[in-house]
């Protein structure tokens, strides 16, 4: 399914978040060891008792070993609990080859589980080839991959270990990178790959681009005023891609067209309803789409609206609904609304607060904030807080914007 380097790469961007999680979120002592390098060498410790390595105690072992046998599937062939005694990174690559050669053929995707319980999206190997073979079509020309995503989630597997496996090209992960440093680095021929925050980002912090430098874009709809201002500067084309953790790639546009075409391996269920739509693959597997769609002809269509309530914040599915009902929860609060803020003010959630009587609105301020800080994820914390008598509504009763 993957190259020995594409599975170094996914599993290092999955040990690594892991990590991040066994530690816990809020604790500032959470962040992986400084030393580590970019590119993990096969020879590092999972345990770093000499200081090189992870340095992870026996409970993280256990939550990484576990995440690496949800993903790759290693209990089909009985060898997750050897991740609890291999002692190096590259260890824990050949498990994972072994487990390939024994007959397992499926990797499990996670959706972020952002305010809920992550959902497990199994994804036959048959079906990711198929794709990366399609991708490696579209981008023939491209001669390295710039990764800004992470590569254990659909859109970072795809495009930052897949499509490189399909091309024989290298693959340059530019997270450390800062925007000097990344233009330094970019060569005609490279392919960035990233989500539309981090577009923004790189449109404000590189004036001018190299020659033939391409751009992909996922995980929501980039404005087409961004991706505009990106060709102003001298990007040489973009291509927008969706899909989901559950589908994995569906369908991609380049711009300036305005509707997306899907990939050859899918296909709408007929008849199609365009409010509830779904597709299927070649093997017969039928999935539904999060987004509502406006046909165009054929194959092509529009996106019109999520079908799930989820918003994108920095490149993560967050569902406001659930981010209210967790501020209703809170002393202090009656009534609790949140959603995602106007483009003029900036691209984070907001929250309308309705106080209990008698509560003293300074100390709920701080005291919402405080726990916004600590128990919140951060695509999920709302950065601006607006207190009231009463939800806003229209003169008809329905909610409105504030």
């Amino acid at each position: 399914m993957l190259s020995r380097r594409g599975i170094a790469t996914v599993l290092q961007s999955l040990l690594a978040a892991e990590l991040v999680a066994a530690r816990g979120r809020g604790n500032p002592d959470a962040r992986l060891p400084t030393h580590l390098p970019s590119v993990w060498p096969e020879a590092m410790g999972i345990d770093g008792g000499t200081g090189d390595g992870l340095g992870c105690d026996s409970l993280e072992r256990l939550w990484l070993a576990a995440a690496v046998n949800e993903m790759f599937n290693l209990h089909e062939v009985g060898d997750e609990d050897c991740l609890l005694t291999d002692a190096t990174f590259g260890a824990w690559i050949d498990r994972v080859e072994a487990a390939w050669r024994s007959g397992v053929d499926t990797i499990t995707l996670t959706t972020s589980g952002t305010t809920g319980r992550p959902k497990r999206c199994p994804h036959a190997a048959a079906s990711l080839l198929m794709e990366a073979e399609f991708l490696g079509d579209l981008f023939r020309d491209r001669r390295r991959v710039v990764s800004l995503v992470p590569a254990h989630h659909a859109y970072g597997l795809l495009f930052t270990a897949l499509l490189p496996d399909a091309l024989g090209v290298d693959r340059l992960d530019a997270h450390r990178l800062g925007p000097g440093k990344l233009a330094r680095s970019l060569t005609p021929g490279d392919l960035v790959v990233t989500f539309p925050e981090r577009w923004r980002w790189l449109e404000r912090s590189l004036p001018a681009w190299p020659e033939d430098v391409e751009g992909v874009v996922s995980t929501a709809p980039c404005s087409p005023d961004l991706i505009a201002a990106l060709h102003d500067g001298g990007l040489s084309a973009m291509t927008e891609v969706y899909g989901s953790s559950e589908t994995a790639g569906v369908a991609v546009r380049r711009w300036p067209d305005a509707s997306y075409r899907l990939m050859p391996h899918w296909r709408f269920v007929e008849p199609v309803s365009e409010d509830a739509p779904a597709i299927v693959d070649r093997s017969g597997r039928s999935v539904a789409l999060p987004d509502g769609i406006r046909l165009q002809g054929g194959d092509r269509f529009r996106l019109a609206d999520r079908l799930d309530g989820a918003v994108q914040v920095g490149g993560t599915n967050v569902f406001p609904d659930q981010v209210a009902a967790r501020l209703r929860e809170r002393p202090g609060v009656r009534e609790a609304v949140a959603r995602l803020m106007r483009s003029e003010e900036g691209s984070r959630l907001k929250a309308f607060v309705v106080p209990d009587a008698e509560v003293d609105l300074t100390e709920l301020r701080t005291a919402l904030y405080a726990w916004i800080e600590a128990a919140l994820p951060v695509a999920e914390r709302p950065m601006a807080i607006t207190f009231g008598p009463r939800l806003p509504k229209s003169i008809t009763g329905k909610a409105t914007d504030w």
